[in-house]
């Protein structure tokens, strides 16, 4: 069967009628769903096979599943089709002239620290749309489908733009209960529990190497997948942790937490904002690295 759209690409109404039969599970229920006849489902499925010279779907008594060729194909019409349902929304909803941004950012950072003031960018960019997700650790920006990364790390990946968004300086803070104003922090360490970081493991013994007190064991102590539940422990009372100012600085304001030094323990790695080469020059990216920018001078100065 050739082509009559002028692209080596099979009719949308055959695709339409593939996923939805291999989603059901029979030609009923895609017939239902998409108000065709039984005979017109199969038609269209039809013509896709013969389009493609390969069997999709096994059919059998009642039911159909896809055969192992059309299992890889579903994966990537599906794809295709949630694609082509986004881009259609965007005009629709008058966005697309702005542009549409899929960014990753950090759980902690990106719930206490970036969300809230995209709050600000969204009135101020009312034409960009921003998809954001979350995500521990590094991001693969191709194979996650996105456009652009805030992430943790040593430095960027080869063959991508960055630019440092701020340090990860932490300080020791623990429940105020725990001890009075003024306690020594050579003193809380050997009598509270230390309260480490997942992503950070070598911030505790590198600090107090950095202020000159000795601790046996200082690699002891709970652990903690994100900055957030550290927080939390250090609020319940479980030890001494160390939290950037953007994580614990509201309830050391409040009274809540207490900051036993001013002395940063500043890790070697950072934030940094990371995009794909090719995205860079897009009106959208351009926006957001230039307000970005803005938001990471606001909160270095602080």
């Amino acid at each position: 069967m050739k082509s009559t759209n002028g692209r080596h690409l099979p009719a949308l109404a055959n695709l339409i009628a593939f996923e939805t039969t291999a989603r059901t599970g029979s030609v009923t229920g895609a017939a239902e769903e998409l108000c065709l006849t039984q005979s017109a489902v199969s038609k269209q499925i039809t013509e896709l096979e013969s389009f493609l010279g390969a069997r999709m779907l096994n059919r059998r008594k009642g039911a159909v599943a896809p055969t192992p060729a059309g299992e890889e194909y579903l994966k990537s019409v599906r794809k295709a089709l949630a694609m082509l349902e986004e881009a259609t929304m965007e005009v629709q909803s008058g966005r697309a002239s702005g542009g549409r941004l899929n960014l990753s950012v950090p759980v902690s950072l990106g719930n206490i620290w970036l969300l809230p003031r995209m709050l600000r960018f969204a009135r101020e960019q009312p034409h960009i749309q921003l998809n954001v997700t979350t995500k521990v650790g590094p991001v693969d920006l191709e194979s996650a489908g996105l456009d652009a990364a805030i992430m943790y790390c040593a430095g960027p990946p080869p063959r991508h733009f960055s630019l440092k968004v701020m340090p990860l300086e932490l300080y020791p803070v623990c429940a105020r209960e725990l001890m009075p104003a003024g306690t020594p922090l050579a003193k809380a360490v050997r009598i509270l529990p230390l309260l480490h970081q997942n992503a950070a493991l070598e911030a505790w013994p590198a600090y107090l190497q950095q202020t000159g007190i000795k601790l046996a064991h200082p690699h002891d102590g709970s652990r903690y997948g994100l900055l957030t539940m550290g927080l939390q422990a250090a609020l319940g009372g479980l030890g001494l942790a160390l939290l950037p100012e953007y994580v614990a600085g509201d309830d050391i304001k409040a009274g809540r937490l207490l900051r036993l030094s001013d002395e940063p323990y500043v890790s070697p790695k950072a934030y940094y904002f990371i995009c794909r080469e090719d995205k860079r020059d897009s009106p959208a990216m351009e926006t957001f690295i230039a307000w970005l920018l803005e938001q990471s001078a606001e909160a270095n100065r602080r």
